[in-house]
């Protein structure tokens, strides 16, 4: 699958919006999901699924993610509460964003800003970074979860009324 692959995907889901489109085609995958090709979480907590490897490391106030995706995988991020850094170390990556596909080339980096859900697509074997927030400078990944992610657009609205 190509970048433009990806994008007939999207430009073949009848939704109007980027969320409403995001969330048909995560909740198709999820429904066909068997546990082996097609890993779905509850939506309730990150997962981690077997078929990528991760690396988790815990500098003072940061959390650092390292995965690998192999060529032809798809992945569905959360709702980020805030922006994180995001690198790509090698391989290419298709990633879906509001305004359509973008292609990611080894090596390089982004800020995904805060609110980014994204789907991703790995057209090469794929190494990739993120960097996140970790006041607490805990090492359990479901507080972590906590501080960082939520996981439907309802949960990330009353996030910003609290943050106000």
């Amino acid at each position: 699958m190509s970048k433009n692959e990806l994008q007939k995907i999207f430009d073949n889901i009848p939704a109007e919006s980027w969320k409403s489109k995001v969330e048909e085609l995560e909740n198709y995958l999820t429904s066909v999901a068997d546990g082996v090709d097609i890993v779905a979480g509850n939506g309730k907590e990150l997962i981690y699924p077997d078929m990528w490897e991760y690396k988790h490391s815990f500098p003072e106030g940061v959390y650092i993610r390292e995965m690998r995706m192999k060529k032809g995988q798809i992945g569905f991020s959360a709702i980020h509460k805030r922006s994180y850094g995001f690198f790509l170390l090698s391989g290419l990556l298709a990633s879906s964003k509001e305004d359509g596909i973008e292609e990611f080339v080894a090596p390089c980096y982004v800020i995904s800003p805060q609110g980014a859900k994204r789907i991703v697509y790995a057209i090469e074997d794929c190494v990739i970074v993120t960097v996140h927030a970790n006041p607490t400078n805990t090492q359990d990944l479901d507080k972590l979860a906590k501080m960082n992610v939520v996981f439907n657009w309802d949960e990330y609205k009353e996030y910003l009324k609290e943050k106000k």
